[in-house]
């Protein structure tokens, strides 16, 4: 009987045949290395993983050092392999992490040296300048180092960000009439209104917000953020596309999964009271809201997003939160905001209704605010002692009482009944209504006087010299006044803020507002607004 003869596979021992596996892929991770050697996301991954690596040996205990390096090497690879396969989405995510962790620890090199002054900064060789300058984009680079503090360890110029910040109306309240050093930088889409408020003196940044990263690391030391969107798809004057039930039940689930997506989502059965983070991106939470008919309703979410992720990114540096929108912004939406604030930390939330003539301004302007802290409730009145005087119209814009606005301006007719459609006539001797795009056809209806885009910023409670702009072609006569028209009325920002940040806002307003509209004034109403303007100590944290 003959010997029954296996394969040679089958006597092989097991670990034998794991071994030749690996070799094998081994022998195809090297040749995808070496294929695409040289591409600059392969340098970039290779220089992480060499400065990493280097860094575990230096730190042979240390678990985390190790995980990094192991991480660092096997991107190598896996960027190899894209680059081979030809992928570019996955060869850039490579890219990108890996030149952020080496940001990350050029920035734990420079701070572990003692603190970083802007002299230090100064005397940067050109790499490490270009490096950290691209991890805080768009935000400056001094944004990525902790503020310098006074003796109780509070920020000496508190950093701040507004979103959608327009013209400059938010940053006037809190910079110009309350007078605080606060070190604060806008964000808005619109051209125009970033040319605006740079040419005003204030630090504006052109871009989408929600294309930026909410937990991009130079936003780890905000103490405050201030959010204004758009508000035209819940208004009552437009097609309230944001106030239908179909927008609302879009919106809010994005609202709770920001909370779950931040880690702020309650549960119990965690040592910290939150559940673990869903580990899904922005653009993730995002994704819903492009089902909406009117798209703006849906920056409503990043009320939520901003403050979730960056309590997320600078473990408890954002202390407070100030939101304005229409005042038809629907309840469901403000709740649902509020208790997603509320479950991370904010626990005082309020609202109001606030009209801009009840703090001195020439036109009307409903709105409705909210604010969220992280401290306890504010001890500053937002509501004047004394009602402020009234500016009306004709005041505002230098005619004689008596006067007729004529607001139909050049509109077309319409040919049913050979007049322009929409618009009218009403008293210039009382305070305007709300400031719309269409208000640079106002005139006066005996002598065809229009108005001027100054008076159109002081209606709203801006400069007469404001240094309104306009990007792109022509003269941009309506672009301006929409400017103006979105624009959050100055002293009612100064009065929030001021009981935001425990500042006496009142007296310093009404100086505002009477050298605005040049309100005589005795001199003895003067020297009082003066001392109790000045008698108060500025914000000292």
């Amino acid at each position: 009987m003959s010997q029954l003869t296996l394969p040679t596979t089958v006597l092989m021992p097991l670990d034998v045949e794991l071994d030749a596996d690996a070799a094998e892929q081994e022998a195809e991770d090297a040749a995808a290395r070496l294929a695409a050697a040289g591409h600059p996301a392969m340098v970039e991954c290779q220089l992480t993983a060499d400065i990493l690596t280097a860094h575990a040996a230096q730190y042979p205990h240390d678990p985390q050092a190790r995980d990094w390096a192991f991480e660092a090497v096997e991107r190598v690879t896996v960027c190899a392999y894209a680059i081979v396969e030809d992928d570019p989405e996955r060869i850039t995510e490579c890219s990108r992490q890996a030149k952020g962790e080496r940001a990350a620890m050029t920035l734990d090199q420079l701070e572990s040296e003692g603190r970083v002054t802007p002299q230090r900064l100064a005397s940067l060789d050109t790499a490490t300048r270009e490096l950290l300058e691209w991890y805080g984009a768009p935000f400056p680079m001094r944004w990525l180092f902790p503020p310098e503090k006074n003796v109780h360890g509070r920020p000496v110029r508190p950093r701040v960000i507004v979103l959608f910040h327009g013209p400059g109306g938010l940053t006037i309240g809190l910079l110009r009439i309350l007078g605080v050093d606060f070190d604060v930088i806008g964000i808005d889409l619109d051209h125009g209104a970033v040319a605006t408020a740079n040419a005003a003196g204030f630090t504006v940044i052109h871009a989408n917000v929600t294309d930026l990263d909410p937990e991009n690391p130079a936003l780890q030391d905000v103490t405050g953020i201030a959010l204004t969107p758009p508000c035209g798809a819940f208004t009552g004057g437009g097609l309230g596309k944001g106030r239908t039930a179909t927008a609302i039940d879009t919106i809010l689930p994005v609202i709770y999964e920001a909370s779950a997506a931040a880690g702020f989502f309650p549960w119990q059965d965690s040592p910290t009271g939150y559940a673990p983070r869903t580990g899904l991106s922005w653009a993730e939470v995002r994704e819903p809201l492009g089902q909406l008919e009117d798209s703006r309703a849906g920056l409503m979410a990043e009320v939520a997003i901003w403050p979730l992720a960056m309590l997320a990114r600078g473990a408890g540096a954002l202390e407070w939160v100030m939101v304005e929108q229409s005042d038809k912004l629907p309840a469901e939406i403000e709740e649902a905001l509020f208790g997603e604030l509320r479950n991370a930390g904010w626990h005082t939330t309020e609202g109001w209704t606030l009209d801009a003539v009840d703090y001195g301004a020439a036109s009307h302007r409903v709105r409705r605010f909210m604010t969220a802290y992280r401290g306890p409730k504010p001890f500053v009145d937002l509501h004047p002692a004394h009602p402020f005087p009234a500016t009306t119209f004709a005041e505002c814009v230098g005619w004689e009482t008596g006067r007729t606005i004529l607001t139909r301006g050049n509109r077309p007719l319409d040919p049913a009944t050979g007049r322009a459609k929409g618009g009218g006539t009403r008293s210039a001797d009382r305070p305007s209504t709300c400031v719309t795009a269409t208000i640079y056809g106002w005139a006066d209806s005996e002598t065809g006087a229009r108005i001027t885009q100054d008076d159109i910023g002081r209606l709203v409670g801006f400069p007469a010299d404001y240094p309104w702009r306009h990007v792109g072609r022509g003269e941009g006569i309506r672009t301006k006044a929409q400017q103006a028209a979105d624009a959050v009325c100055p002293m009612v920002a100064a009065a929030l803020f001021g009981r935001i940040l425990g500042i006496e806002w009142e007296a310093k307003t009404r100086t505002y507002v009477h050298g605005l509209y040049e309100i005589p004034i005795s001199p003895e109403t003067a020297a009082n607004i003066r001392a109790a303007a000045y008698a108060v100590p500025m914000y000292t944290g």
